[in-house]
């Protein structure tokens, strides 16, 4: 008998038992995420919507450090897996800077397309771009938009990957990532939901390509800024 045969297949079924183990915990924690929030929404509306979407923003954050914690607490990824760490952090920040300058040119193109059609679209307080319009949530949202995008590629995309037994598990860790996300900007309305869920898919995409967290989220974060302050998002 091929001792080291009948080590390599016990070693297997542990794998394969851990991985089931992971997907169905994932799976329950992105389940009861999605629920809970849906029903802090109907709450929200069913009140008149008492405070402003920035609290419900704030509220999402701490859902979505809850959903990671648990993740963390209950499931088997490493540390490297988390993304947290470039291979090689001079590509990835050239790569991360490139994207942030065609964004910009494209929410440019956007906001100048869409005065032609209608000049009181986009507007601002002071011209085209209103840098003045940075203020101190602008630099919070450094942290909105980590947790963010660490819930939805470190935790969600990553693991549904992992435990994915589909041929193409990556595209469908990233489509099922990016509705979740889309998901949780429902107190935005239907469009901006639609928008959350193509970037969510886009910076799945970089993600995947870069194997880090932290390109997506500054990217996330300039996508935010820059809107805001061309007029185009308002909140």
């Amino acid at each position: 008998m091929d001792i080291n045969c009948g080590n390599s297949s016990y070693e297997d079924n542990r794998t394969a038992e851990a991985k089931f183990r992971d997907a169905s915990i994932i799976l329950g924690i992105l389940l009861s995420g999605v629920g809970v929030w849906v029903i802090i929404y109907a709450l929200w509306e069913h009140l008149g919507r008492p405070v402003p979407v920035s609290y419900m923003v704030q509220a999402v954050d701490l859902l979505g450090i809850a959903m990671c914690l648990t993740a963390w607490r209950f499931t088997s990824f490493s540390v490297k897996e988390l993304g947290l760490f470039p291979e090689n952090p001079k590509k990835v920040a050239i790569e991360t800077l490139i994207l942030c300058g065609i964004s910009f040119v494209i929410l440019a193109t956007i906001k100048f397309v869409g005065q032609m059609y209608d000049p009181t679209l986009f507007q601002t307080e002071r011209g085209f771009f209103d840098i003045r319009r940075f203020n101190l949530y602008q630099i919070f949202y450094l942290f909105t938009a980590f947790i963010q995008e660490f819930t939805a590629r470190s935790i969600m995309q990553t693991n549904l990957r992992r435990v994915c037994a589909t041929r193409h598990k990556t595209m469908y860790a990233i489509v099922h990532a990016s509705v979740v996300f889309a998901v949780f900007h429902i107190e935005y309305g239907f469009w901006f939901m639609i928008g959350a869920a193509f970037l969510g898919g886009l910076l799945g995409v970089v993600y995947e390509k870069q194997k880090t967290v932290l390109g997506v989220w500054i990217i996330h974060w300039f996508l935010g800024v820059a809107a805001f302050l061309f007029g185009i998002i308002n909140q």
